[in-house]
C-alpha cells in the first residue's frame, strides 16, 4: 500500500474501540495480556494489533521499547511479526515471558494445565506454611489475612520446589497474577505503590484455590483458543523466534536495540503512575528488592513533587527518542500513545516539547488521532480521572 491508502485505513479504524465485538468462528483476534495480570495503565490489545495489522508485513520486526507485560509483543507474535519487547521492570517482562513460553505449539498443553491445577491437592490446613516464607516474602503477611496468607505461601513453596523450566515460568504468572485481588487492600495501585496496608477492620479471607484455579483455567482456554486460529505457519515461524532473546529487562538506554520496521509503544506519562512501586506484591513473592529499580524509571509518580521532575522527564526521553529513530529502517513507523493534558495542565506543553523534536531525528508526522479514555479505566485514580484523551500519533522515517 501507498502512503494514502495506509492514511485511509488508518482514518477507517475507530481507534477509541467503544464497541463489542464477538468473536467466533476461527479469525485471529488481539490477546488480552491484561486478563491473566494487574498492571497499570496498559493500553488495549487492539491498538497495537490494529497497528501492527496496517503498518507492516509477517516476518517485519517490531518493537515495543517500553514493553509492560507485553501487549505489542504478543499482538506481534501472533500476527507472525518478529516481536522484541524492552522495560525496565523485571515483573512486566516475567509476565510477558510466561505468555510467549505459552504460545509454543509444542508444548503438552493439556498436561501442564492439569499439573498446575493439581498443586492445589496437596495443601494440608493445619500446616504452618508460612514458616516456609523467606526473606522479602515474609513482608506481603501485612497484606493478607491470616488463613489467606498460609495458603498462599504454600503456593509460593510449590513454587519454589518445582524444577521443570516451563511449568515455573507459567506457575510464577499465575501466583503473581493472584496476589493483588488476594489481598484487604482493594483500593488500587496506589494505595499499594504508597505502601499503604489494610486497617485491622478490611482484613478479609479470600478463596485462593478458587481463584488460582479459575485463572489457570482461563489463561489456558485462551492461549488454546488464539493458538487455533494461528495461521498454518505459525508452528515454524514461532520455532525461529526461538533462536534470539527477544524479552529484556533493563532501560532502552542501554540495550542494544536492533534495526527494526515499526515501533510501538506508550511511553510512561509524567507524574502518573508507579509501575514498578505498585508490584511490590509480587517483588516480595520473587524475592526482589523493588527499591533498585524506582531511580530507573522515567516519569514516575513517586517523583512528582522534585523541582526538576519534569525536565528530567523530556531529557531521558528525548535521548531514548533519538535512539529509537535512529534503530528504525527508512519508511519505518514509530507509533505512540501520548496523554493530551488539557491546556492548563503544565505537562502539556512538555509533551508538545517533545513531539516537535521528532522531526529533529529525521522522522515526520504521518497520522494523528485523538482518542478518549473510557470511564471505567479513568476512575483507576485520581489522576486518571483527570485524563479523558490520549493521542495516537505516527511518525515515518525518512529515507
Amino acid at each position: 500500500m501507498d502512503a494514502n491508502d495506509i492514511k485511509r485505513r488508518l482514518r477507517s479504524i475507530n481507534w477509541n474501540f467503544d464497541f463489542y465485538i464477538p468473536r467466533t468462528g476461527d479469525s485471529l483476534y488481539p490477546f488480552d495480556c491484561r486478563k491473566h495480570y494487574s498492571y497499570p495503565a496498559t493500553f488495549i490489545p487492539e491498538i497495537p494489533y490494529s497497528l501492527i495489522e496496517t503498518l507492516s508485513k509477517k516476518g517485519d520486526v517490531v518493537l515495543d521499547p517500553f514493553g509492560g507485560v507485553g501487549t505489542t509483543f504478543i499482538q506481534a507474535l501472533l500476527l507472525e511479526r518478529s516481536p522484541f519487547t524492552i522495560d525496565i521492570n523485571p515483573v512486566a517482562t516475567n509476565v510477558c515471558a510466561a505468555i510467549y513460553e505459552l504460545f509454543n505449539p509444542d508444548l503438552d498443553m493439556d498436561s501442564l494445565e492439569k499439573e498446575l491445577l493439581d498443586i492445589c491437592n496437596d495443601y494440608e490446613d493445619s500446616y504452618d506454611y508460612t514458616l516456609l516464607a523467606d526473606g522479602y516474602q515474609k513482608e506481603l503477611r501485612e497484606w493478607y489475612e491470616e488463613k489467606t496468607y498460609n495458603k498462599i505461601c504454600f503456593l509460593i513453596s510449590c513454587y519454589n520446589t518445582v524444577q521443570d523450566r516451563t511449568k515455573k515460568i507459567i506457575l510464577r504468572l499465575l501466583i503473581s497474577g493472584c496476589l493483588v485481588t488476594l489481598s484487604s487492600q482493594n483500593k488500587g495501585w496506589a494505595y499499594i505503590a504508597d505502601n499503604v496496608k489494610p486497617k485491622e477492620d478490611e482484613y478479609k479471607s479470600k478463596p485462593v484455590f478458587e481463584l488460582y484455579k479459575t485463572r489457570t483455567r482461563l489463561l489456558f482456554s485462551e492461549v488454546n483458543s488464539h493458538l487455533k486460529n494461528c495461521s498454518s505457519s505459525f508452528s515454524d515461524f514461532y520455532s525461529k523466534t526461538l533462536t534470539e532473546q527477544r524479552i529484556f529487562t533493563g532501560s532502552v538506554a542501554d540495550i542494544k536495540i536492533p534495526s527494526v520496521n515499526l515501533i510501538i509503544t506508550s511511553p510512561p506519562y509524567p507524574k502518573m503512575i508507579d509501575y514498578v512501586k505498585s508490584q511490590r506484591m509480587t517483588f516480595g513473592f520473587l524475592n526482589k528488592a523493588y527499591q533498585e529499580f524506582v531511580p530507573r524509571e522515567i516519569g514516575a509518580r513517586c517523583r512528582r513533587t522534585q523541582k526538576r521532575t519534569l525536565e528530567n522527564y523530556l531529557e531521558s526521553m528525548n535521548t531514548i527518542n533519538e535512539r529509537l529513530s535512529s534503530s528504525l529502517k527508512p519508511d519505518g513507523f514509530l507509533c505512540l500513545i501520548l496523554p493530551d493534558y488539557p491546556n492548563d495542565d503544565q505537562r502539556r506543553g512538555i509533551i508538545d516539547e517533545m513531539i516537535r523534536s521528532y522531526e529533529s531525528f529525521g522522522l515526520k508526522p504521518f497520522f494523528e488521532y485523538k482518542r478518549y479514555i473510557p470511564s471505567h479505566r479513568r476512575t483507576i485514580s485520581f489522576q486518571w480521572a483527570n485524563l479523558v484523551n490520549e493521542k495516537l500519533l505516527i511518525f515515518q522515517k525518512e529515507k
